[in-house]
């Protein structure tokens, strides 16, 4: 299963990180906005950190 990230103006999708092994149930995005922990059926929760690049996405 996956996490899909969509530009909130123009509802493209930005970026998809892969993890759990079942549905996703919760997400949490960090105060610094660097990082995210992603809560499954799973059991697990995983902590995920943005690409640098990520930050330099420019929408043309």
């Amino acid at each position: 299963f996956e996490c899909r990230f969509f530009h909130k103006i123009f509802e493209d999708e930005i970026g998809r990180v892969r993890g759990h092994f079942g549905p996703i149930n919760t997400i949490a995005f960090h105060p610094d906005g660097k990082s995210f922990s992603s809560g499954g059926e799973d059991g697990y929760v995983r902590v995920h950190h943005l690409d640098p690049d990520y930050f330099k996405f420019k929408y043309e």
